[in-house]
């Protein structure tokens, strides 16, 4: 009989609370000798009161699965969608993604003026006749004669390459306009729901629903870090070594193998999970948009070079026109490199903002400039930001894949094994689950020491959305615990 199976043996009733949890649920309940040697745990028995310590973890890993799964699959599937839209898009519309190169180009403002051309007086684009391939740039917009909204002006130092002039519809999403950087010509047009790059990016950071959609994806982030660091707590090897918890035991039979299927690849991308959760704060509406500024501000950490999201009108950027054929053309005299970007907010005394898209943070720059006269006022390199801005300027190159295919690569096997962990757990909890019930594993008093406390208000004060769910949580908690009173009617 093996030592698993006589440590079973020797364990009486009363059961304890930890004995039903997945790791040790073998340790309470008596099997045969063969069942033993198809499920080996070879594991320590421990405590009382450390199985009601690693029972309150696993119903906090629980509860933490019940909120983040959802999240984790929509991230999962917008984000990995993000990182292969321009490839898509090259690939589904190369007539109007490329263009036969010549040495000569027309200036950047007859280039916007043309697609502003194609597109009317009215503001919106109408969905795309199906006989012109989804390119209805000859089509008539809608009825509506506000102001256009431009997103950003694209142009790539890729002589084979358009140029995208980004209009923002009155749905919020982005849709371009491609223009041929050689002789003006307008290629076409795509509506915002067959511009992959813009829809796929709006979805991942809350859309439709707005700072609301944005906030309960921030409230997602938040407590897949819980589950990570109580998932790690779980796993951490009691009577194995790391490297012999590393390798799952794939012969020991459903209940173990998915454990360990599920475990070992959490705990492999567990630092790299972390990085991208916590760099991914900064994007958020509450945490990044109000905690994290304010805290730039108090530590003298802001960055002098700001950040556009563009929103101009037409006019506005027409109006600017030979300013920004001059800046383009003083920045590119400058040795900057890659595609070139030229944002411009709708407020009075907006600089030109012009940024450019490479694979190195080196070579990173973002211009201002008058775009009254097209004066450079001031260029930023990436040495020249605070520590705060560098370090966030960092997670978001390794978010969008800027650094490379190997990048992309990275980020889409990151998104597959976070789909995997999320049917490996949802499998693992089908088969372990009470028959007819949800199988939430039951609360336990639980002493909380320092070493507890500390870091879990820490956490909620840092980050206040999952701090103010965290007491949500136990107020249902102590109201669910609670004797309830019955007066007779």
């Amino acid at each position: 009989m093996s030592r698993t199976c006589s440590i079973r043996s020797t364990i009486r009733t009363p059961r304890h609370a930890w004995m039903s949890f997945p790791a040790y649920r073998g340790l309470s309940s008596p099997r045969s000798a063969a069942s033993c040697e198809r499920e080996p745990e070879t594991l320590m028995p421990m405590t009382p009161e450390r199985g009601r310590l690693y029972g309150a973890f696993w119903r906090w890993h629980f509860l933490a699965a019940l909120i983040v799964i959802p999240f984790v699959l929509w991230q999962s599937t917008t984000g990995t969608l993000y990182l292969w839209s321009e490839w898509w898009m090259d690939v589904s519309h190369p007539d109007l993604r490329f263009v036969p190169t010549a040495d000569a180009t027309v200036p950047p403002s007859a280039q916007i003026a043309a697609a502003f051309a194609a597109i009317g007086p009215t503001m919106a684009p109408s969905t795309p006749d199906p006989s012109h391939g989804g390119h209805d740039h000859h089509a008539e917009g809608s009825t509506s004669n506000v102001a256009q909204a431009v997103q950003q002006i694209v142009l790539s130092d890729d002589l084979h390459r358009s140029t995208e002039v980004i209009l923002q519809g009155p749905d919020g999403l982005p849709y371009p306009i491609f223009v041929d950087p050689h002789t003006g010509d307008v290629l076409g047009r795509l509506n915002s729901g067959q511009w992959l790059p813009g829809i796929t990016r709006a979805l991942h950071a809350g859309w439709p629903l707005g700072r609301p959609g944005n906030w309960l994806l921030e409230l997602g982030n938040c407590w897949a870090i819980m589950m990570i660091v109580t998932g790690l707590y779980l796993w951490w090897p009691r009577g194995r070594s790391i490297s012999q918890s590393l390798l799952p035991r794939l012969k020991a039979g459903p209940r173990a193998m998915l454990r360990d299927l599920h475990a070992t690849v959490a705990v492999i991308f567990s630092t790299v999970f972390l990085f991208f959760l916590v760099s991914a704060l900064p994007w958020t509406a509450f945490w990044g948009g109000e905690l994290l500024s304010r805290i730039q501000h108090v530590l003298n950490q802001e960055s002098p070079a700001g950040f556009s999201a563009g929103g101009a009108s037409s006019a506005q950027i027409m109006a600017a026109g030979t300013s920004i054929d001059a800046v383009v053309q003083a920045a590119r005299q400058q040795g900057v490199t890659g595609t070139i970007t030229v944002q411009m907010s709708p407020w009075h005394g907006a600089p030109l903002f012009v940024a450019n898209r490479t694979s190195s943070l080196r070579e990173d720059r973002i211009i201002h400039a008058d775009p009254a006269t097209g004066h450079i006022d001031r260029t930023f390199r990436n040495e020249d930001l605070p520590v705060i801005p560098r370090v966030v300027a960092v997670g978001i190159h390794i978010h969008q894949g800027d650094f490379g295919l190997w990048n992309v690569w990275l980020n889409t096997l990151l998104a597959i094994s976070l789909i995997w962990l999320t049917a490996t757990g949802l499998l693992s909890w089908w088969i372990r689950r009470p028959k007819g019930k949800l199988g939430l594993p039951p609360a336990r008093e639980v002493p909380w020491s320092v070493g507890m406390t500390v870091p879990l208000c820490l956490m909620g004060l840092l980050l206040p959305i999952f701090g103010l769910s965290v007491l949500a949580v136990a107020a249902v908690e102590w109201g669910l615990k609670r004797p309830r009173r019955w007066r007779p009617a």
